[in-house]
């Protein structure tokens, strides 16, 4: 039952929570959740912590920021009141938690007596503006930005907080209801509801605030926006500005000088400096923080002279004189804008570095402290904080930095602005390109002459690299059409000339490629006196880390000079895998494998030292023609002459079979006599196509041997085996016939005997 009250409990306090983000508990309580008509208002009493309810913050809400302050001051004595009864240690306890309700309470009444920033007065629109003016305007809107995006990410986390808070208050109202009445541990839980329900007001308070500035200040950014647009549109031009301006340009560019020549003097200091003892790497690091700020001031002045000159060439717009050189202008901007990206690139690094140390200095801070304090150390100390002092300063100078600088990009947009205006688009983006492109030319012009790395004391720069790689590519082109050009001739000349003209071919590609390679690097400008141990250097990488790439392309060349095999070869070489042999005619002889292709069209690529390493078999290594032969059989007793006169006449009839050659005319020999038949073989030689298709001729040749036999009615013989019988052993036949009688014998016994037994039934 107590855990079902508890439940019920939760589950009104959390609707109590929600419906308190909107309307006060105590009117809610009063007036009803449906009810509009306000009724007569209720007084609500003192909270007592020993006795509160989830609308006990409603006592406070109510109250009128005359009267809050003495509700806060009754309460408080309340719970002083209570605390007097309680034993002398929980008092003690309990003392740091009340003197924090009593700050939260009197921090409450100081935001609820909070008024509200008062709304800046509106901007009153000028018929005319000059440049300060504008740039006025301009910081105004800065600030008011950033004033903006901090206020923004105040509310969002005074959000979470509140939510927070929210929760843990619902949580510990539970465990305060399911304390005993009159307890020490319901007036503690009470504390903390008390504490919790205190900094939750704060936070709404706060919120309230925040949220009425937000209201304020986005009115007035909304005010300045517009005063900008219209500033913008309503430049003039006055010649005390103009003359005011040219004196600002003349005296910064005279800082900027100064700035230059302190930047050499403090870089010059460093380079004398030792660097051997720990003091010595102090001071360096010293020095090394001078100069960094040193070149922030004069990116800072760079800056601000970028920004004067926009605003020089902006007035000379403006001034509408005769003869205006809007391209030289333009030209004059990119290259201001393209400096002043550098400089935004070189401040995001100042800044990293300057992090950077700011952590190692104060590292260095607290380990000397740690090993004895400063005083063991006063050199190294006073070093570091020396060096502390200068990161903040450069700190300040680099927020100075980015102010210079979104200055000037504001200047170069009204430039760009009063460009547009004056040009119009066409003509305007016609200068802009050729001021892109001119200077995307001179870049790649810089950038080709950047040296990438060196070869030996060779700076090799990107158009030498280039040259480089272009010599090397023409090269390769001359050797891959020389290659294709020998071997369409060799094609066409027959193939036994082919294999000559290929090595040509090949040898000629390697040459000229080598050649390239060579001459490339002499381009480039690389000593050959020192090639030699680069080479031997080279060797003994290849040696190690490339000892197969470099075994198959010497294999190659042996293959090639050696001329073993040749392109149009028909080789046989034994598959370890498979068992069986492998061949195939030649295609290809490159630098690391030689491709093979077999009679099923399908190419093999087999390394080139497999070629030197293993046993290989060429059919066609010295002469094209190869003999071949067919073993077939015939029976005793058939007249031989015809055999070899109808064998013979089949076998000529192929266009595979040479004729007509001395000595390699084909022929049929008797070779054994076995114990039923002749053994005879078809010898033939074989034309050098017919040599590189072993299989399919060898099918063609039985094919012949087999029709030339039937004929002229010869007989192939057929293996005959003889069974013989001991006497007195009952053949197979009769065996068979044998178990068949008696299955039917057996049979007949059993319909018998079924018979029987159904008439007996019956």
């Amino acid at each position: 039952m107590k855990r079902i009250t508890t439940l019920i409990l939760l589950l009104f306090v959390g609707v109590s929570i929600a419906f308190s983000q909107v309307h006060p508990i105590g009117s809610i309580l009063q007036n009803g959740l449906g009810t509009t008509e306000k009724t007569e208002e209720v007084e609500l009493s003192l909270p007592d912590p020993m006795n509160m309810t989830t609308s006990w913050w409603a006592y406070f809400e109510t109250k009128k920021v005359g009267e809050l302050r003495q509700s806060v001051i009754d309460f408080l004595e309340r719970i002083e009141s209570d605390l007097s009864l309680l034993p002398d240690e929980i008092q003690k306890r309990e003392i740091p938690r009340i003197s924090h309700i009593s700050a939260n309470l009197f921090a409450y009444v100081a935001l609820k007596e909070k008024q509200v920033t008062k709304k800046a007065p509106k901007l009153a629109l000028q018929d005319e503006y000059n440049i300060t003016e504008l740039l006025a305007i301009i910081h105004r809107e800065r600030d008011l930005s950033t004033e903006l995006t901090s206020i923004r990410e105040d509310i969002r986390d005074q959000d979470v907080q509140y939510r927070d808070l929210t929760r843990q208050i619902n949580n510990q109202f539970v465990s305060y209801l399911e304390t005993q009445e009159q307890s020490l541990e319901r007036f503690q839980s009470a504390l903390r509801i008390i504490t919790l329900q205190t900094e939750q007001a704060l936070i709404n308070e706060r919120l309230r605030l925040l949220k009425a500035n937000l209201t304020i200040l986005e009115a007035e950014f909304n005010e300045i926006q517009e005063a900008k647009n219209v500033a913008i549109k309503r430049l003039t031009f006055t010649e005390e500005e103009q003359i005011e301006l040219d004196e600002r340009i003349s005296n910064t560019t005279i800082r900027l000088q100064e700035a230059n020549t302190k930047l050499l003097r403090e870089q010059s200091q460093l380079l004398l400096l030792p660097d051997e003892t720990v003091e010595d790497q102090a001071v360096a690091r010293l020095r090394n923080q001078r100069v960094a700020k040193e070149k922030i001031n004069v990116a800072i002045l760079e800056a601000r002279l970028d920004m004067y000159e926009n605003e020089q060439d902006t007035l000379l717009i403006l001034s509408q004189e005769e003869g205006l050189d809007v391209e030289r202008i333009q030209k004059n901007y990119a290259e201001r804008q393209r400096m002043l990206q550098d400089i935004l690139v070189k401040a995001k690094d100042w800044f990293n570095q300057n992090e950077v140390e700011r952590s190692s200095t104060n590292a260095l801070l607290a380990d000397i402290e740690m090993r004895g304090g400063v005083n063991e150390n006063n050199f190294l100390a006073g070093i570091a904080n020396d060096r502390l002092t200068l990161i903040q300063e450069t700190s300040v100078l680099l927020q100075k930095l980015q102010t210079e600088i979104a200055d000037s990009q504001f200047m170069g947009r009204i430039l760009e602005n009063q460009l547009l205006q004056y040009q119009g688009v066409l003509l305007n983006t016609i200068n802009r390109t050729k001021s892109s492109l001119s200077y995307a030319w001179r870049n790649v012009k810089q950038l080709i002459r950047m040296p990438l790395f060196t070869v030996g004391e060779t700076p090799i720069t990107a158009l030498s690299f280039a040259q480089f790689l272009l010599i090397v590519l023409v090269c390769w082109w001359i050797a891959f059409w020389l290659n294709r050009i020998f071997n369409r001739m060799g094609n066409k000349r027959g193939d036994d000339k082919l294999p000559a003209y290929y090595l040509a071919g090949r040898l000629t590609y390697y040459a000229i490629i080598l050649f390239g390679f060579l001459y490339g690097l002499t381009a480039v400008g690389i000593d050959f006196t020192n090639f030699a141990l680069v080479a031997g250097a080279l060797a003994i990488g290849l040696g190690f880390g490339l000892q197969s790439i470099v075994n198959n392309f010497v294999s190659g060349l042996i293959l090639l000079f050696e001329r073993s095999i040749k392109v149009g070869d028909f080789i046989e070489l034994y598959d370890q895998k498979s068992g069986k042999p492998l061949w195939g005619e030649v295609k290809e002889i490159n630098v690391r494998a030689t491709i093979i292709s077999d009679n099923d069209n399908v190419d093999i690529v087999i390394p080139n030292s497999e070629f030197i390493n293993t046993k290989m078999l060429n059919w066609t290594l010295k002469e094209p023609q190869r003999r071949m032969r067919y073993p077939f059989r015939v029976a005793y007793g058939t007249d031989k002459e015809l055999v070899r006169e109808a064998v013979l006449e089949q076998a000529e009839a192929l266009p595979h079979t040479l004729k007509g050659i001395p000595g390699r005319n084909p022929a049929v020999w008797l070779v054994d006599f076995k114990d039923h038949y002749y053994e005879f073989e078809l010898v033939v030689w074989l034309t050098a196509r017919a040599v590189k298709r072993p299989n399919g001729i060898r099918a063609a040749y039985m094919w012949a041997i087999d029709t030339a036999l039937r004929e002229n009615n010869i007989e192939i013989p057929v293996p005959q085996r003889e069974h013989r019988f001991r006497d007195g052993a009952v053949l197979p036949v009769e065996k068979v016939r044998r178990e068949i009688l008696e299955d039917e014998e057996m049979l007949e016994d059993f319909e018998n005997e079924f018979n029987d037994g159904k008439r007996s039934s019956v």
